[in-house]
């Protein structure tokens, strides 16, 4: 099996590697502390599955999932995050993820993370099976959002001006205009501050 690691954190990635050891012994491992890096090693190697972090330099968000798939169709991908799993698993499933697991989960449940999308199955949490089964297959965002909708919101939500969205995303601006306009209207707000304010208590009314 050949892996690999993009996430900048060096204590992260030698877990990751000790623990797919612990599954493969004889697993090659190629890691990359940048989005860029790890495409470099995607188109040079073969590489059967990415342990992708969200939150690393070079981040396109949900792009980066469509970026390896437009690469090396064939290679898994298991979106290791930080990210709360309740309001990003979802979209980056529908953007064509095999699975995602958050950093807080054991190294018992990253063997089991990792064997399930090897296998060719979907991973999710139990947590999250639990949340599908109880709003019929969807989380609250994604019943109004689509996965290109979801991503710019995200963008939104970091502060980002619709300028840098569209050259981010290689969008025209009148074109993100009007995925902000569907957003703002789905989710019933007015601004970026709103946006920001909603999807913060819709976290915490799930915690609730």
């Amino acid at each position: 099996m050949n892996a690999l690691i993009i996430e900048d954190h060096p204590l992260i990635v030698l877990g990751t590697t000790i623990t797919i050891h612990d599954i493969n012994p004889k697993a090659k491992i190629h890691t990359a502390a940048n989005f860029p890096e790890g495409l470099a090693i995607i188109g040079k190697e073969t590489i059967d599955i990415v342990i992708l972090d969200i939150d690393i330099p070079g981040s396109e968000n949900l792009k980066m999932v469509e970026t390896i798939r437009n690469l090396k169709p064939k290679t898994l991908i298991l979106i290791h995050s930080a990210y709360d799993e309740e309001l990003y698993a979802i979209p980056y499933l529908q953007a064509g993820a095999n699975g995602y697991l958050s950093k807080q989960s054991s190294p018992d449940e990253f063997k089991t993370a990792l064997k399930t999308v090897l296998e060719g199955k979907k991973y999710l949490s139990y947590k999250m099976q639990q949340i599908l089964v109880e709003n019929n297959g969807e989380n609250d965002l994604t019943k109004y959002l689509t996965a290109s909708e979801f991503q710019i919101m995200q963008l939104l939500i970091d502060g980002k001006w619709t300028k840098e969205i569209a050259y981010m995303l290689n969008l025209k601006q009148n074109t993100v205009s009007t995925f902000k306009r569907r957003i703002f209207d789905k989710l019933g707000v007015r601004d970026a501050i709103e946006l920001s304010r909603k999807v913060a208590l819709m976290n915490i009314n799930k915690l609730a």
